[in-house]
């Protein structure tokens, strides 16, 4: 036993602790156990290997929970294997054993070698699938506490993403995904928070601004169209979920793109205005009494060119290149524009609310524009 144990220490690395440790120790008990259940089954026709198949379960399902593989284990059971022959050779020859006698210590020998590695084996998965499935477990309740509302608070997230195996990050971003998804779109990394479940399934990505996040970003638009929502700090995922539904939902009913995946943060105005729709619709006459007295698709097209031209700031020359059309037509279109206006179509101090309001026109409701009224 003490040299299956000193080879053992002198030619594995990982079991390299000196003889008087606790895992020294361990290893002398269990090779003493080893070679005591195979004595004792010598004389027994049918023994019973219960007891040491139990032991090495419990080594391969240590091993499966420190991260290890079995690799070490088999490593070691082949080494003493090794030396258990050359003792038996070597016994055979001391005492006169006959070739029958070494043949069956042999078999016997190596019979127990390879019950005692599927015992290892047989732990090792089973502790593996119990880890997974407990892993996935906090990775779900870990994804559900990040989008809960009212938050719980980055101490408790923490925790929960220590018992998950994810790295807490400082930001985080949900994406609402359109509809069910199956087949290889549920591929995502494991850095990835999933919920696949009901008819609203989300995302949620760690660090979406970090180092190499772009392109996970976009393997994610292209395998799961959706939208996603703003950035936003670990503890308020609610905030980015429910905006990434949101325009979900708005690219269902057309006011956002519906192909691919859309960025909230690039619809800014229209997320917002959506939310207060009625209150747009009502105000838009106040704004915009000129261009709602045109008929349609005059009114569409002098609209999207003067909201254009304020993004622009003033510049027909960007206008037109954004729109696809002469700088010379883009002054034109502004001119007739002022002159239904009479003047300047929105004071500094109304130029934003009519920008909301064009937007709105334009994105929220194109095919009900309130009536102005008298």
């Amino acid at each position: 036993m003490q040299e299956i144990a000193g080879e053992i220490r002198r030619q594995l690395p990982a079991y390299a602790h000196s003889a008087d440790s606790v895992q020294g120790r361990q290893m002398i008990r269990t090779i003493s156990t080893t070679v005591g259940g195979f004595v004792d089954s010598l004389d027994d026709p049918a023994p019973d290997w219960t007891p040491l198949t139990k032991l090495y379960a419990h080594i391969g399902a240590r091993e499966a929970s420190e991260g290890h593989g079995l690799d070490n284990l088999e490593a070691a059971l082949r080494l003493s294997s090794q030396i258990t022959c050359r003792r038996f050779i070597g016994h055979a020859y001391d005492f006169g054993w006959s070739q029958e006698t070494l043949s069956m210590l042999t078999e016997a020998h190596f019979g127990l070698l390879a019950i005692l590695v599927d015992a290892a084996a047989e732990g090792y998965d089973s502790t593996r699938q119990e880890l997974a499935t407990r892993r996935e477990r906090a990775r779900g309740r870990l994804r559900d506490v990040l989008v809960a509302e009212p938050p719980i608070g980055r101490e408790a997230i923490r925790e929960l993403a220590k018992a998950a195996d994810w790295t807490a990050p400082e930001t985080i971003c949900a994406v609402a995904l359109r509809g069910p998804v199956d087949g290889t779109a549920r591929l995502v990394p494991p850095t990835v928070l999933a919920d696949w479940s009901g008819d609203a399934p989300y995302l949620v990505v760690p660090d979406p601004g970090g180092p190499g996040q772009e392109r996970l970003m976009a393997a994610l638009a292209d395998a799961c169209p959706g939208a996603v929502g703003p950035t936003v700090p670990v503890d308020r995922g609610a905030v980015s979920l429910r905006w990434a539904r949101r325009a979900v939902a708005l690219a269902e009913e057309g006011v956002l793109p519906a192909d691919g995946t859309v960025r909230c943060c690039d619809h800014l105005a229209t997320l917002i205005t959506a939310e207060a729709r009625d209150l747009v619709e009502a105000a838009a006459p106040q704004y915009l009494r000129p261009l709602l007295e045109q008929p349609s698709p005059r009114r569409e097209m002098l609209a999207e060119t003067l909201l254009t031209y304020f993004n622009s700031g003033g510049n027909a020359v960007v206008t037109g290149r954004q729109l696809h059309i002469h700088p010379q037509t883009v002054r034109y279109r502004i001119r007739v524009i002022h002159e239904m206006f009479g003047g300047e179509p929105a004071a500094p101090d109304t130029k934003l609310a009519t920008m909301i309001t064009l937007n709105s026109m334009l994105r929220l409701f194109p095919d009900e524009v309130p009536e102005p009224s008298g």
